[in-house]
């Protein structure tokens, strides 16, 4: 870790301890972690209720999300919550973002839901409900952390990992994956908030190592559109929830007003 780090974590201690009150909240229980792959368009939300559930991006925003039980929302980007935000290569500019302002109505409205947000945006973030987090817990002993040290794993490298990260400080026994893509033997690429099915796209070594660490201390499975997972157990969503696949497109399960915003991301093909 750089000086900077450090003394970035240092400066920040009291505001990221405040996250150790989650610490073990949940031990011994079950929980889904849902991402934002393309496999959720084929997936009824419903069939997911019977659990405790973290959600990656702009899964809250699902028309039918208030069918599951939404307790824990990631949004991780570095400075994602100022209202221009610097765009990473290949794009290499400023992006006015205004999906923020969506995000900010969801956590005034929201208040019985914890937020997990990037320390980078504290100067311009903060709330009973957000729950700032970067590079480590302080003042708690964590063996997930001590092993992601050891491996030169970094817990909070993206939306995927922190989720796994605070479930496992949470004390959750087993996640479930939905929507993670990545994770399965048949992969795609694209969102579900995206136009089309997306393309087939082989990551069979996702975050191998990392998994490998995590499946220490806690049983994790993918749900899939059929097959396996990749590198972790999987299960089809025919099999898990006795259901059939059935596809709709992104504007089906969107509001125009979010289209429109997603829309103004570079890359995005969402009309």
């Amino acid at each position: 870790m750089t000086l900077f780090k450090n003394s970035l974590l240092k400066i920040s201690s009291p505001v990221l301890r405040k996250v150790n009150f989650f610490h073990n909240a949940h031990r011994g229980e079950s929980c889904y972690i849902f991402g934002d792959g393309v496999s959720v368009k084929w997936f009824e939300l419903k069939s997911f209720n019977d659990r405790i559930c973290f959600t990656l991006g702009v899964l809250p925003f699902h028309k039918r999300s208030a069918d599951l039980n939404i307790k824990y929302s990631l949004l991780v980007e570095p400075k994602y919550f100022y209202p221009y935000f610097k765009l990473p290569s290949p794009y290499n500019c400023w992006w006015k973002n205004n999906i923020q302002i969506k995000y900010r109505e969801m956590f005034n409205r929201e208040s019985e839901r914890a937020f997990f947000i990037n320390l980078s945006n504290y100067p311009v973030l903060r709330g009973e409900n957000i729950y700032h987090i970067f590079q480590r817990f302080i003042d708690v002993q964590f063996d997930f952390q001590k092993q992601c040290i050891a491996e030169g794993e970094n817990m909070y490298d993206g939306s995927f990992n922190s989720a796994i990260t605070l479930a496992v400080f949470m004390g959750f026994s087993e996640i479930t994956l939905v929507g993670c893509d990545y994770t399965h033997e048949d992969s795609r690429s694209l969102h579900w908030y995206e136009k089309g099915e997306g393309v087939r796209l082989s990551q069979l070594g996702y975050k191998r190592n990392f998994i490998k660490i995590a499946q220490k201390n806690v049983t994790i499975n993918t749900v899939t559109l059929n097959g396996g997972g990749s590198h972790l157990k999987g299960v089809t969503y025919k099999h898990f929830t006795g259901k059939a696949l059935k596809y709709q497109e992104n504007h089906e399960l969107l509001d125009l007003e979010i289209l429109n915003s997603l829309a103004s991301w570079p890359g995005y093909n969402i009309f």
